[in-house]
């Protein structure tokens, strides 16, 4: 008998449990039909870069170039650089380690260096925090180093 009582408690309490939790789910996510407040997370987060590619043309030889490629946070949601890679040691760079928060703007500080004579195109690769399949961006340098 005290295992068939246990049971049955520990039926109803697993059905209003359940029940609690349907109610709670339903109050705080929208259907788009309720007008109900959305607290769960469906948001984006996304980016649009200023610009991505940088021709200098003709620049002079052991004169540095300094470039900074700038983004806007156009989502809603903090987006962080996670990482960023140059594609070769002549272009040094710095970015933004803390969150970039929608609405404001980021940058990434590259500096070529334009030790080699001739032609050059160099690029940038950034990770970002960005849950899309765009989360990785390539920005580009290029130009001509003569003496």
């Amino acid at each position: 008998m005290k295992k068939l009582l246990f049971t049955l408690t520990l039926l109803v309490s697993v059905f209003f449990a359940h029940n609690a939790s349907a109610q709670w789910t339903d109050l705080f996510s929208s259907n788009g039909n309720t007008g109900k407040t959305e607290l769960s997370s469906n948001k984006s987060a996304s980016i649009k870069w200023e610009v991505t590619e940088y021709n200098f043309g003709d620049i002079k030889q052991n004169v540095p170039k300094k470039i900074e490629y700038t983004f806007t946070n156009t989502g809603d949601k903090p987006v962080f650089i996670t990482n960023a890679e140059a594609s070769c040691g002549c272009t040094k760079l710095e970015y933004e380690k803390s969150p970039v928060l929608p609405g404001k703007t980021g940058k990434i500080s590259t500096v070529f260096d334009a030790k080699e004579l001739g032609t050059f195109n160099k690029t940038v690769t950034v990770y970002t925090s960005l849950e899309t399949p765009n989360d990785v961006f390539e920005l580009r340098l290029n130009g001509n180093v003569v003496k």
